[in-house]
């Protein structure tokens, strides 16, 4: 036997029975002392595991399972609870508004966006033919024979989520602009409306709402009647 198998065999079975073991050991003081600590090491770990196991720790276990269960679907309801009530309450806000919103008062929306779209009323040298103003105002359904005016700003816009024609015709007064909005919504309309600079008229038909905004003083009648002399629209 040599030292390799010495400890070999020691570390596998430190308490096993065997005369060979025993012999090589008591040739060398370090290897009878390798022996004894080996022995001892295992000794001290088969203490260790052996522990006790305490009387009805199963139970308590059971029981603090249960308890954190307890704790974590109380706290689960707390916040379910709390989600419900705000969804309530954002609901009750919202239908609170709903009901105290009234129909859109297009002439004040067409102010406000008149204003947004002051540029649109700068001077400029383009000038859009009537052919270009009826292919766009034939997706409504409508077609123009004659405008009151030189038209210098064409474009479809925004009219509160509703998909319109905003042009700006040029007069002997001043530019006019003018939104055709499509009557499929339940707007709000007075046939004349105001502010400080502006002022508006409303003409509406089955088909679309026809709205002038001019300067405040700029007669409109006239070139809403002329509009409304040259404007065709489909049955």
């Amino acid at each position: 036997m040599d030292e390799l198998e010495f400890r070999r065999r020691l570390y596998a079975e430190p308490h096993v029975q065997d005369p060979l073991l025993d012999e090589f050991a008591q040739t060398d003081p370090e290897r009878k002392k390798f022996m004894n600590d080996i022995k001892q090491l295992d000794k001290d770990i088969e203490q260790a595991l052996n522990i006790p196991v305490p009387e009805n720790l199963a139970s308590k276990l059971i029981l603090n399972q249960a308890i954190d269960s307890h704790r974590v679907e109380k706290k689960k309801r707390r916040v379910h609870l709390a989600i419900a009530a705000s969804v309530a309450f954002s609901f009750s806000v919202l239908v609170n508004f709903s009901l105290k919103q009234g129909p859109l008062d297009i002439g004040q929306h067409a102010l406000a966006h008149v204003n947004h779209e002051i540029r649109s009323l700068d001077p400029t040298d383009r000038r859009y033919q009537i052919d270009q103003v009826n292919t766009q105002l034939a997706s409504f359904g409508g077609h123009v024979s004659k405008l009151p005016g030189e038209i210098t700003y064409s474009t479809f816009c925004d009219f509160d989520g509703q998909r319109s024609l905003h042009l700006v015709f040029q007069t002997e007064q001043g530019p006019v602009t003018l939104f055709i909005v499509p009557s499929i919504n339940g707007y709000k309309a007075e046939s004349e409306f105001k502010n400080e600079r502006f002022n508006g008229q409303i003409y509406q038909t089955k088909k679309a709402n026809i709205i002038m905004v001019g300067d405040k003083g700029q007669s409109l009648n006239k070139y809403q009647k002329q509009l409304a002399d040259n404007i065709i629209w489909e049955a």
